[in-house]
């Protein structure tokens, strides 16, 4: 299943892609016991059940929107986390400057607020405090079944599907004031990160049993159709079982939850001149069997 959110910002329904259209699942969903008006988490631990009524719906002929009539958002709009993963391929580590000799061994993770969520065709907007503005994509998990303490053997249990992510960076913003007082406590880890649209997600949330094995998946990147990205997510440092196992230590996964897996080397910052983001560039990005993202970059208008 190819499962989405649309519509206007803020308000955003449930869908399942059906061919070149949305068919709305808000029957679906009040015949399974939920909200009819309820988001794609709400339905994320009753995939199976989701199928049968989706296949109902068909036989019973309801409507379909076409996809180029409807706007499409975050396929998680109220995810109860987003954790980010850095550091996890290490040609991403080596054009940036780091000893290959001297890699990490941990996972690294963070958060990012939910304002930083964006639609698969949403802009991403510049902030004036930026001018090093940088892509990160990046495959994303979502977590379909709760659990703590998940060994990485059973970790693809847990696992509702995968989509595109934009790690989105303002790249000049994260040092703040860790640099001049020597200090790492102080770089400005969400200043460098968390702006809002800085994570643009979609264009659907592709169930697990659809898009196979992880490694796969191939992931690109164009800037304005130039390529900037291309490898595959078996180049990770640690695998999304790995990072599942690893997270779940310290904090108990629930539905809904969007796991970034980090970023192949490709982006502006490892490149000997960096062409940084501005606006009226696009990003785009594909990964195999997850779709395709396309992306404009905005000023932030004057005033907000």
């Amino acid at each position: 299943m190819r499962l989405v959110s649309f519509g206007p910002r803020g308000s955003e329904l449930s869908g399942v892609i059906v061919n070149d259209s949305v068919l709305p699942l808000g029957r679906v969903l009040a015949d399974l016991g939920l909200a009819r008006a309820g988001g794609i988490r709400s339905v994320l631990p009753f995939l199976g059940l989701l199928s049968e009524g989706i296949d109902a719906a068909l036989d019973r002929g309801d409507e379909r929107i076409p996809l180029a009539q409807t706007r499409l958002g975050p396929p998680i709009v109220d995810p109860p986390n987003l954790f980010v993963c850095g550091a996890n391929y290490f040609a991403h580590l080596a054009e940036e400057g780091m000893d290959p000799q001297r890699m990490p061994t941990m996972p690294v993770m963070f958060l990012k607020p939910r304002s930083a969520l964006s639609g698969p065709t949403d802009p991403i907007v510049q902030p004036p405090e930026t001018t090093q503005l940088d892509y990160e994509a990046e495959l994303a998990i979502v977590i379909g079944k709760a659990g703590r303490r998940i060994p990485a053997d059973r970790a693809d249990e847990h696992i509702a599907g995968y989509m595109i992510a934009n790690d989105v960076t303002a790249r000049d913003l994260g040092e703040g004031e860790s640099k001049k007082l020597n200090m790492a406590p102080l770089f400005q880890l969400t200043r460098l990160k968390g702006w809002d649209t800085f994570l643009p997600t979609g264009p659907w949330l592709v169930t697990a049993d659809e898009v196979g094995s992880y490694e796969d998946v191939r992931i690109q990147t164009w800037v304005n159709d130039e390529p900037r990205q291309d490898a595959y997510a078996k180049e990770m440092a640690r695998n999304p079982y790995q990072l599942i196992e690893w997270l779940s230590a310290t904090t108990t996964l629930q539905p809904g939850d969007i796991i970034t897996t980090g970023t192949p080397s490709g982006v502006a910052a490892g490149m000997a001149t960096p062409k940084w983001l501005t606006a009226g560039d696009t990003v785009r990005i594909e990964m195999t069997g997850l779709g395709r993202m396309k992306t404009p970059v905005l000023y932030e208008p004057a005033g907000q």
